[in-house]
């Protein structure tokens, strides 16, 4: 299959989300049966918590405390989306680093999960469609410039399943030189994702300074329920990969029915343990179709 240029769709995407608060609705996180789905990770310092029940778990839909209907883990599919920076300080060794990481992800996708591939320098060009394994990546070079934002926004536009879970991997050191979105403009668009986004920063001269960068990736991993991995020169790609899609296919699946609060808008949504030692990363809220 050529290369498709999908910016455009990036374009049309996030038009459709931002405007659909006034016409149908997102229903990201929201079915037509009123119910809810947040994905909420829990861990110990980094040991991941898998021992949990339900009356273990206190959820807030807007300050007010919700009952848990159900929760599961490790039942449902996986599409996982992988999107790597490929812009000019892409060496050949990072490019066969960048190749082991993603037959890595393969090999660990199981056989009704799906993966797909998508490369940004220039242009965002998806390299392969959301099919089910084993996952191939294509680094040929597509540009000089790096267009950051507007490939993380394009990530965060992927299509709702419900009976399937989306995970997002984006890989960049962080410099965006040719971006059409601003900042805010991505940081928006999370909070109308319908997965959740984790991001490899790998930089080979230290620490990203760009300020309004690093808040960027943090706001859009901390609004879907993901994070921020920083890696340096040498560190295991591979392993960081692994350890993300390993934390999010373990985490447990909330599914509840808002009761006691307004349905349009956005909501904020807050994630506990009762035992209060443990860590919580879940996404922050989502959108109610506002014309019901």
């Amino acid at each position: 299959m050529k290369p498709v240029v999908i910016l455009t769709v990036a374009l049309a995407a996030h038009a459709a989300l931002i405007g659909a608060q006034g016409a149908q609705g997102t229903g990201v996180y929201r079915s037509r049966a009123e119910v809810v789905v947040i994905d909420a990770a829990v861990s110990d310092g980094r040991k991941p918590i898998t021992h949990l029940t339900k009356n273990d778990f206190e959820l807030r839909d807007n300050g007010v405390v919700q009952e848990v209907l159900d929760f599961s883990r490790e039942t449902l599919p996986l599409d996982v989306t992988v999107t790597i920076d490929i812009s000019g300080s892409m060496t050949p060794a990072k490019r066969g680093m960048v190749y082991r990481a993603v037959d890595q992800i393969s090999a660990a996708l199981k056989p009704d999960d799906r993966g797909s591939v998508v490369t940004f320098a220039t242009r965002v060009i998806e390299r392969r469609p959301l099919l089910p394994p084993p996952m191939e990546a294509d680094l040929s070079p597509n540009g000089s410039g790096t267009a950051v934002r507007d490939a993380l926004l394009l990530s965060l536009t992927s299509t709702p399943a419900v009976d399937r879970r989306q995970f997002g991997l984006f890989m960049t050191d962080g410099e965006d030189t040719t971006s059409y979105f601003d900042a805010r403009t991505v940081t928006e668009t999370a909070r109308h994702a319908s997965g959740q986004t984790t991001i490899v920063l790998v930089r080979d001269n230290g620490k990203l300074k760009d300020k309004d960068a690093r808040q960027m990736f943090q706001a859009v991993a901390t609004t879907t329920g993901g994070e921020v991995v920083e890696l340096d020169r040498g560190d295991d790609l591979s392993r960081a990969f692994l350890a993300a899609l390993e934390s999010f296919r373990t985490s447990y699946v909330l599914r509840y029915s808002p009761v006691g609060v307004a349905s349009p808008g956005w909501h904020e949504v807050s994630v506990t343990t009762k035992p209060k030692r443990y860590n919580v990363r879940a996404r922050r809220g989502y959108w109610a179709d506002v014309s019901r």
